[in-house]
């Protein structure tokens, strides 16, 4: 049941990263005809857009986490054993969920700060809105990480059980 659910979650991350990002090409590219076409500047388009590329990716650094495909420089990681490589990558793993709570702690923070602040061009849009697209992402991540960390923890549980006497 737990698996299904996240399965589901898991799509509705990949579908909100997606109109995010669709959203945020229709709105530049209606700046664009704006300004050039009918000569009618549109100022909350760049907003928008601007706003939106940042949530799209977000999202889509917390669907990395998830899929493993962040960036790594790990000339010197691949240089351990099999073995030290599960327990330094496990310990990593460890500080990367530290910092992702403690990077969720300034995000509230930051939401009660800028609550009463507003968008430009968007009157309509909180700051603090922005601010809970971020603690929703790192959220995102964190858990990842931690469901990351569960299966590092298992395997090394099982190399551990087989290197037993």
């Amino acid at each position: 049941m737990f698996s299904r659910i996240l399965a589901v979650f898991d799509r509705a991350l990949v579908w909100v990263a997606m109109a995010a990002f669709i959203v945020m090409m229709l709105a530049t590219i209606g700046q664009v005809a704006f300004r050039y076409v009918l000569e009618v500047p549109v100022p909350w388009t760049e907003e928008l857009a601007r706003v939106l590329f940042v949530q799209a990716m977000l999202i889509g650094m917390a669907i990395a986490v998830r899929e493993d495909q962040h960036i790594v420089v790990d000339f010197l990681f691949k240089r351990l054993s099999p073995r030290r490589q599960q327990i330094v990558g496990f310990l990593f793993g460890v500080l990367v969920f530290l910092l992702l709570l403690l990077l969720m702690r300034g995000a509230w923070a930051m939401i009660g700060t800028n609550w009463n602040s507003r968008l430009v061009s968007l009157g309509w849009v909180r700051v603090g809105y922005l601010y809970i697209g971020l603690l929703v992402s790192l959220g995102c991540m964190a858990f990842y990480t931690f469901r990351s960390l569960v299966i590092r923890l298992q395997a090394l549980n099982a190399e551990m059980r087989e290197t037993a006497p």
